[in-house]
């Protein structure tokens, strides 16, 4: 391939191991196979990569930013606290329906890393990651509407972790994506339960 930077190259490599780990499962995917997708040498995976580990971390990062970015583009634009909520998560949604093996190759990615001791830190970096964003949703979108939440950001960015997390895998493995998102909806609407004015300074 051309000669590229290396910030281009590693990009290109996290996206070659989303595509093949969709195809060919996390555990058959191979270094190979990585850099096969990526058009590119095998010595360029390791010049990019320190270890398997990193690389599946940035994988997480990675599907995580595809979901968050039209999120934060819904949650940007006019409108109540409720229909900004309501558009980031469907931003969300609709990424899970179009692309559903991208989000089965995080939900692989969790049972191998737990079962690899070299990897043992993969699973829980990949919640800390949901969580961090959970977090930025959540404070982008009081400071964005005057609003306070109730009860603490640590743990409402937890219940919507459980909540989204869990109705994800339930589509993936049943396929009613009109059921799960109409479920989706009830969810947020208790979040936005905890929605209050936020204190005059």
């Amino acid at each position: 391939m051309a000669r590229v930077s290396a910030d281009v190259r590693r990009e290109l490599l996290i996206e070659a191991a989303i595509r093949v780990m969709a195809r060919d499962g996390v555990a058959r995917t191979t270094t190979r196979a990585i850099v096969g997708e990526a058009d590119m040498r095998l010595g360029a995976f390791h010049y990019c990569f320190r270890s398997k580990a990193e690389l599946l971390e940035q994988v997480i990062r990675a599907i995580t930013t595809h979901t968050l970015e039209p999120a934060l583009v819904a949650l940007g634009k006019d409108g109540t606290l409720e229909e900004r909520l309501l558009g980031g998560l469907r931003g969300y949604w609709d990424h899970v329906v179009k692309y559903p093996e991208e989000h089965r190759v995080t939900y692989e990615l969790t049972q191998y890393a737990v079962r690899e001791p070299d990897l043992a830190d993969v699973a829980r970096k990949q919640y800390e990651i949901y969580l961090e964003a959970n977090t930025t949703i959540l404070d982008t979108v009081a400071a964005s509407t005057g609003i306070a939440w109730s009860a603490p950001v640590p743990v409402l960015a937890r219940s919507m972790a459980a909540m989204i997390d869990g109705m994800t895998l339930l589509y993936l493995n049943e396929g009613d994506a009109e059921t799960a998102w109409a479920a989706l909806e009830l969810g947020m609407r208790h979040l936005l339960a905890q929605a209050e004015p936020a204190p005059v300074a």
